[in-house]
Parts: structure tokens; C-alpha cells; sequence
């Protein structure tokens, strides 16, 4: 595997892989369109500009995973990460689910 290619290495400030940023970009822009949700209020809320909304959405930029996590869970979604070594099976969500108080 080329560990310098690959798609958990990319950062915010990485190139991104053109067709995987604009495929998750396409999709946040629905998932908050269809919110009817706004790229400034989405900004506000994510503590960012309205520009680095337009850039994620655009595919000019590959959001991190804790950017990615915040944008879904600023849309009511959560996001949810699986790593799989066919011999092991790991995930973490966004936001952490806490378990109920008894």
C-alpha cells in the first residue's frame, strides 16, 4: 500500500483525490441543502467561514475526520468509522454515544 496516497493521510491542507473530494462534498451540499440549512449558518455554526464550507463542498478540500464529523453532526447526522483487518474490526462515531445513566 502507498502510505503517501492514501486517502487517510489527506489533510485539510493535503491535495485531495479529486473524485473522492467531490463525491463527499456533493453529498454534504444535499445532506445541508436538504436541512435547509444555509453555507453561512453551517459556517457559523462549525466556527468557520462560509469560504471553507464552499471549499469542502466544492472538492477543492478534503476535510479531516474531525471536520467531517462536526459538518454531519452540525446536520443532525452522525458519522461513523470503520476500520476493518478482516481479522479485527474497529469503529468509532460521531458524536460518542453515551451510555444511558441508570
Amino acid at each position: 500500500m502507498d502510505y503517501t496516497t492514501h486517502p487517510a493521510k489527506h489533510t485539510d491542507t493535503a491535495p485531495p483525490d479529486k473524485t473522492t473530494a467531490h463525491t463527499w462534498g456533493a453529498f454534504l451540499k444535499r445532506a445541508r441543502r436538504s436541512r435547509g440549512m444555509s453555507q453561512r449558518a453551517l459556517a457559523r455554526e462549525l466556527g468557520v467561514s462560509q469560504a471553507r464550507i464552499a471549499q469542502i463542498e466544492n472538492g477543492a478540500s478534503t476535510p479531516q475526520i474531525d471536520t467531517m464529523a462536526a459538518y454531519i453532526t452540525a446536520l443532525g447526522g452522525e458519522l461513523t468509522l470503520r476500520a476493518d483487518f478482516h481479522d479485527h474490526v474497529t469503529q468509532t462515531t460521531w458524536p460518542e454515544q453515551h451510555p444511558a445513566e441508570s
